[in-house]
This record gives structure tokens, sequence and C-alpha cells, in this order.
């Protein structure tokens, strides 16, 4: 757990120092029930949602997104709740966890669904192995408009993506025995400088895609939670042993660079 949360606040340093001093500030958005904010945590539990609009972000700055970010097809009876939160360097997380309530196996495909703010075609520079980056087509080929996406499904081929004009969605099939639980994990980045977003944006959103596949950002989340996401292959945690050993390890170099040098 330790390695993690080291992990998660670079990560959050990171993120931040690869974008232009003038990168825009992604809005919160989320939509809690009543009124938007950066962060929704609740709803479902031990059944189904009573809105699907519970959680999912409008706008987000710039008008990336017109409804983004909910599961709109597979749920049935499946319990769901949610923890979606606007991060550090306009990065949107969406933590779904589902439980079968019932007494006999659910076999379902979960539909992850997002409802984009361009209204039309999507110029699309990466799509594959979780990742699309895409931004709005203006007709000149160019990203001059709505911020670019970098829109993250997983690592391990769960999730099976798809954008098309003005949306995206991603297929989640899984089982669940009577009383099992997963927990399903999306991310959203924005890439905009403060005037409109430019080729280095392009880039820079494919750059934090990457590396939200390769280290999703976990920070907030319970050991329980991450114990259970089902959509990443994770990195294994070193045993606090194998910590010291390291340290050790790095302790004993530097004493023998020490000794060689005065040896010199």
């Amino acid at each position: 757990m330790v390695q993690r949360i080291l992990c998660a606040a670079l990560a959050a340093l990171a993120i931040p120092a690869l974008a232009h001093a003038d990168q825009f500030q992604a809005t919160g958005g989320i939509f809690n029930g009543s009124d938007y904010g950066s962060r929704y945590v609740g709803a479902g539990g031990n059944a189904p949602l009573t809105s699907q609009a519970l959680g999912e972000v409008v706008d987000g700055g710039h008008l990336a997104f017109d409804a983004f970010g909910f599961y709109n097809s597979g749920v049935g009876s499946l319990g769901q709740a949610r923890q979606v939160e606007l991060l550090g360097g306009n990065v949107f997380r969406f933590f779904d966890t589902f439980t079968n309530t019932g007494t006999t196996a659910v076999t379902t495909t979960l539909n992850f669904f997002g409802n984009l703010g361009s209204d039309g075609d999507e110029l699309v520079s990466h799509n594959g192995g979780g990742l699309i980056v895409s931004c709005t087509d203006d007709g000149t080929s160019q990203c001059t408009a709505q911020p670019v996406l970098a829109l993250v499904s997983g690592n391990n081929g769960l999730g099976q993506a798809a954008i098309t004009p003005d949306r995206y969605n991603v297929r989640y099939t899984v089982s669940l025995a009577p009383g099992q639980s997963l927990s399903l994990l999306n991310f959203a980045f924005l890439a905009s400088d403060a005037d409109g977003p430019t080729a280095a944006d392009v880039s820079l959103a494919q750059a934090t895609g990457l590396a939200l596949l390769s280290d999703p950002r976990l920070e907030g989340l319970s050991p329980q939670q991450i114990a259970s996401i089902a959509n990443y292959t994770l990195s294994p945690v070193p045993e606090p042993a194998n910590w010291m050993l390291a340290l050790a390890g790095l302790a004993g170099i530097g004493l023998w660079q020490r000794r060689s040098r005065r040896a010199d």
C-alpha cells in the first residue's frame, strides 16, 4: 500500500508537469442528484441506481462532454455503487462496483457510455490497448475546438472500447456468482491549451493516457476497492520485508562506493 500511495503522489505531480503552463483547468460538472461538483460517492449499494445520470460528467470544461461516464445497459438487477471524481491534472476517474444480489449466477455485458461534446465527427489519433485519443473534427483535420480526450478503459483486454461520431462505448462482459462483487475503473483526461487545443495537446493526451494504463491513479481508493478491480492487471505490491531488503541493498551499495573512493 505504501508503494501505491507513493506512485499516486508521483503521478499526480507528473501529469501536470507534462502539460503546458497555460493548460486550461477542467471543471467538475459531476452530477450528484441536485447539483454539479467535482466528486460523487454513493448510490446503489445493493440495489440498482435510482438514476443512470448520477455521477455522470456534464461539460467538464470547454464543452468536452454532453453527458459522459455512466452505464446505460447490462446492469439489470445488479447492485451498483459509484465513486466519480475530478482528480488533479484534468483527470476524471470513474470507479463502479457491481454486486450480484441474487441467488443465481449472472453473466451480463455492462456498457460504459459517454455522449461527447462534439455533436459531430471525431479525429482519432490513437485507438488500441485500452486507450482512445480523440478530439472534435472541426473540418480542418486539426484539434481546434473542444479539448483532446484520452479515454482509458483498462489494460487487460476486458473492456472493448469503440468511438463513433459523438459517442464513446466500452463493453465489459462479466460473470458474477451470487454475492460476488467486482469493480470497473475508467478514466477520462482532458488536454487543451488555455486558448484552444494544439498538436502538442494530442501528444500530451496520448502520453497521459498511456501512463494511466500502465500505472492507474488509485489515490483515495481503499485496499478492498483496489483488490476488486477487474479491468486492470495491477503490478504486485512488494511486501514490507522486501522493501527492507531493497533499502538494505541500496545502503550496502552506498557503503561500498564510499569505501572504494577512500581506497583510491
